[in-house]
């Protein structure tokens, strides 16, 4: 891939971002694994640090944040596109019975409102590990029974996108859909914005400092 960002270079005087290069290596290593065992879609390396997706695609990261006392969860969803530009929030309060359930629930109302924006590229990201694999294997999983079936009407919803890919960050790197969450658990009912919230403003504005101190060529 290297070799071919050089090629570009030297033949079409076109530069490659380094956030196009990443991606791309990713998903030649999602090909690869692919050919070996084509039953088997494995999740590709994460990144420590919030990256924007490649140009023709979007972002959305989720989490859910859970009090065990009242089943009380919040969801957030933060959409951002390839120039690491926020283009909308979603807030969701919802009762249910595990932290996990309430995972498994941001990631079905991640697909669910990618298809509504009637987005085509999408990359969803999400900090709990248990859900993105279930998402991205097929090999069999302990997770209960609730938590299931959010994740197999996500997967059904699958066929709505050109291209759909799951990734597993750590919770640092998520940080804005942390904060949402957070919100959305103390809030009386679901909101959806297309102007930033003012209390992530700091924590978007973080990420788009790691993006701009990326090396431009």
């Amino acid at each position: 891939m290297i070799w071919k960002s050089r090629c570009r270079k030297l033949f079409d005087n076109q530069d490659w971002h380094p956030v196009n290069l990443i991606y791309e290596v990713f998903r030649y290593i999602k090909l690869y694994n692919l050919d070996r065992n084509p039953l088997v879609t494995r999740p590709v390396p994460h990144s420590t640090i919030w990256l924007p997706p490649p140009h023709d695609h979007w972002k959305i990261n989720f989490d859910a944040s859970y009090v065990i006392n009242n089943h009380q969860a919040g969801i957030g969803l933060v959409l951002r596109d390839f120039l690491g530009m926020c283009r909308g929030v979603r807030m969701i309060l919802a009762r249910l019975q595990s932290s996990e359930e309430a995972e498994a629930k941001a990631a079905l109302e991640a697909v669910k409102w990618g298809i509504s924006l009637q987005l085509q590229k999408i990359h969803i990201e999400g900090d709990a590990q248990i859900i993105i694999n279930y998402l991205t294997t097929t090999t069999n999983s302990s997770i209960g029974w609730r938590s299931k079936a959010h994740l197999d009407e996500a997967r059904s919803l699958f066929g709505n996108y050109q291209s759909i890919f799951f990734f597993y960050v750590p919770r640092l790197v998520n940080s804005v859909a942390d904060a949402l969450a957070s919100m959305a658990r103390t809030s009386t009912s679901e909101c959806s914005l297309t102007e930033v919230p003012s209390f992530i403003f700091d924590v978007l504005n973080s990420d788009s400092a790691t993006i701009r101190a990326l090396p431009t060529a």
